[in-house]
């Protein structure tokens, strides 16, 4: 008996929305704690809102932190680590600059760091305390972190969390139900075509192969500019840029800076530079451009073994 009511609570479509939900959130905190132990910070990921950092980090880039004790920080005015710490005046505000000196005092270690857009000793961070360091920047991830900024300028950052697993729900509830799956297979394979010619499916990858294509151009040679009331600039400007974009950027950015130099590796690339006759090396950074032609072979593959299977059929029929 206990068994069938379990069966029959299964099927319910409330009772497994709750579950999705639950599993959601489950993903997500797990994936974040996770985060935090591996990479022996309670700030393994944060968002990057102010121009300091200019021009190797942007605004609205999401900044992967590794915990790492000052020993093991490298300081140097030109090819120092980048590194977040608190704020020595506001507890509540994480600042990430270059690390360009560090001291063994009878007090402890301190650290100076001064901003890439600064630039010079005039415009370095006092020195502060080690116990103040967060850890070192080790990656990034461009553009993403401009939604959470939009969302934390409005309230609350918990608010994109929520808003994320609402919409992964909105789409299985109305896009995966059994009844949509239902109703499609019942449906006439004449009905399902536009304009008597093309199926609605092969429209959708269509168009789904149309943005994809925008996206990966976008992510070699595109740049906009908008405004988002969470970034820490003049006007609430970002600007967002693609690879080849960012790289003449960097390249023209201060007189300081005479060569740049891109490498590329798996799902990621890096701009060095060449700063005052040492190379500054890049922050290893999650690559746009490489996943949408990974979507765009996986989905054209997917597509094409789809027909090849259907013509099998009509040959075989």
């Amino acid at each position: 008996m206990a068994v069938t009511k379990l069966k029959q609570l299964w099927k319910n479509e409330y009772f497994q929305t709750a579950i999705m939900i639950i599993l959601m959130v489950v993903i997500v905190f797990g994936f974040w704690y996770g985060c935090q132990v591996a990479l022996n910070t309670n700030y393994p990921a944060l968002v990057v809102v102010s121009e300091s950092m200019l021009p190797t980090l942007n605004v609205g880039d999401v900044i992967i932190v590794q915990g790492l004790p000052v020993t093991q920080i490298k300081a140097n005015y030109t090819t120092g680590d980048i590194v977040v710490f608190i704020s020595p005046y506001d507890s509540n505000q994480r600042i990430v600059h270059r690390a360009v000196k560090i001291e063994n005092t009878s007090n402890g270690y301190f650290i100076t760091t001064v901003g890439d857009n600064g630039g010079g000793q005039k415009d370095q961070f006092s020195p502060w305390r080690a116990s103040l360091l967060i850890g070192k920047v080790i990656g990034r991830i461009p553009h993403v972190g401009n939604f959470p900024l939009f969302v934390n300028a409005l309230g609350n950052f918990y608010y994109f969390i929520i808003v994320i697993i609402i919409v992964i729900n909105i789409f299985l509830l109305f896009f995966d139900t059994d009844k949509e799956k239902k109703s499609i297979k019942e449906e006439p394979h004449e009905k399902r075509k536009l304009f008597g010619k093309l199926e609605i499916e092969t429209i959708f990858f269509l168009i789904l192969d149309v943005l994809l294509v925008g996206f990966l151009i976008f992510n070699l040679f595109g740049v906009f500019t908008f405004w988002n009331p969470g970034a820490e600039t003049n006007r609430h400007e970002v600007t967002v840029r693609g690879l080849y974009s960012d790289l003449q950027y960097q390249a023209s950015f201060k007189q300081s800076v005479s060569e740049v130099f891109l490498s590329q590796g798996f799902l990621t690339y890096q701009i060095n530079c060449s700063v005052n006759g040492a190379i500054r090396p890049g922050v290893p950074t999650f690559s746009w451009m490489q996943v949408s032609i990974l979507i765009l072979v996986f989905l054209n593959l997917w597509m094409a073994n789809k027909y090849l299977q259907f013509a099998k059929r009509l040959k075989q029929g």
